[in-house]
């Protein structure tokens, strides 16, 4: 088994470009393999059973899991400082993460299921009810931002940054800029958002809102409301 250490990611995948902020953030050096998720290489299998992106091979080994993924990239290069030291701050960051999955991003890939202008505000309750909540997350690590703990990048704004990108494009492209008011009553959410949005690494990393919004419509049948 090879030492060098490869990245196996693809474009379209939220959980990939998890990965992928992560390790720019550690300047990690990767050969970087793209997978096609629609029609996956038979070796694949070889490197995660599961046949999922990300994974990467390193040191011999291969991982894979996002969550995982960018932990190691913590462990990989502490000093960066992608979770801080504090224990509890660094649990407050792994409830954030899986908030805003089970809440926001559950109820964007609801909406992207049944996807009719009946439902538009079902969704923005939600999403509004999320935010809320969030709001008070963001406001126990700092009064401003622009990241979830102020002015330290962590995993928090990786987990979360691809997930909002890809909602955003949807909401642009497919919503006509739909946008949940609490975006406007919580300025301490809509700076978050637009500093994880801003990060270098997340821009550099994400495919671009057409590039997503294509690959949306082919999936799911999608048009504009």
């Amino acid at each position: 088994m090879s030492d060098k250490t490869v990245f196996y990611t693809a474009a379209i995948c939220p959980y990939a470009q998890r990965a992928d902020i992560a390790f720019r953030e550690i300047g990690l050096e990767l050969e970087k393999v793209e997978i096609d998720l629609s029609n996956k290489p038979s070796w694949y299998k070889d490197i995660n059973p599961e046949t999922k992106v990300p994974a990467l091979s390193i040191q011999g080994k291969n991982i894979a899991e996002s969550l995982v993924l960018i932990e190691l990239a913590n462990d990989l290069k502490p000093e960066v400082g992608l979770l801080p030291a504090d224990p509890v701050k660094r649990a407050q960051i792994r409830f954030a993460i899986e908030y805003f999955s089970s809440k926001v991003s559950s109820a964007w890939y609801g909406f992207l299921r049944d996807f009719k202008k009946e439902n538009l505000q079902k969704y923005s309750d939600a999403l509004d009810a999320a935010y809320a909540r969030l709001n008070d997350l963001l406001l126990e690590q700092a009064p401003t931002g622009p990241y979830f703990l102020g002015t330290q990048f962590s995993l928090a704004d990786i987990a979360i940054a691809p997930f909002y990108l890809r909602q955003e494009a949807t909401h642009k492209l497919l919503l006509n800029g739909f946008q949940p008011e609490s975006l406007n009553k919580y300025p301490r959410v809509k700076e978050w958002l637009e500093g994880i949005s801003s990060r270098p690494s997340v821009k550099e990393s994400y495919p671009g809102d057409e590039f997503i919004n294509e690959n949306f419509k082919k999936r799911w049948g999608l048009s504009s409301l």
